[in-house]
């Protein structure tokens, strides 16, 4: 009988406790650092180029280079304000609550007779502080 290994998304999610709320609450505020930092230097860089281009010909090539750089620039504000509302959804969470965490890709074995959606659909890690605390498969 043939067999398929074929990927699957795992849902990771973990039993929420002061250790995983202060690491994770770390890890986000870094990020957020990093987002709006660069949402600065990409401000601070559409400033200079719209004064370096002055008295340039190409008028076309700028005004691309300035859309290019805004949307990139929204783009890093967008990431930083999705960032403070995780942030502030963690603060929120009570210790022993069950927080969807991550999503992982697994691989899962299908055979003849098998229910494809069952078998691809459903998986389910639950961790604490790291460590695998249960399974669920289908």
């Amino acid at each position: 009988m043939s067999v398929l290994h074929l990927r699957q998304n795992v849902i990771v999610k973990v039993i929420v406790t002061e250790k995983f709320k202060q690491d994770y609450k770390a890890e986000l505020e870094k990020q957020l650092t990093a987002a709006e930092n660069k949402a600065k230097e990409l401000k601070s860089s559409l400033a200079k180029l719209v004064i370096g281009s002055a008295g340039m010909k190409d008028a076309a090539y700028v005004e691309s280079l300035k859309a290019r750089i805004e949307e990139e620039r929204l783009m890093q504000e967008a990431l930083a304000q999705d960032i403070r509302s995780r942030i502030s959804e963690i603060d929120k969470l009570k210790e022993g609550d069950i927080f969807p965490y991550t999503v992982l890709e697994g691989l899962v074995d299908v055979k003849e007779g098998d229910d494809l959606f069952k078998k691809t659909s459903g998986a389910e890690v639950v961790i604490k502080d790291g460590i695998v605390v249960s399974i669920k498969e289908e």
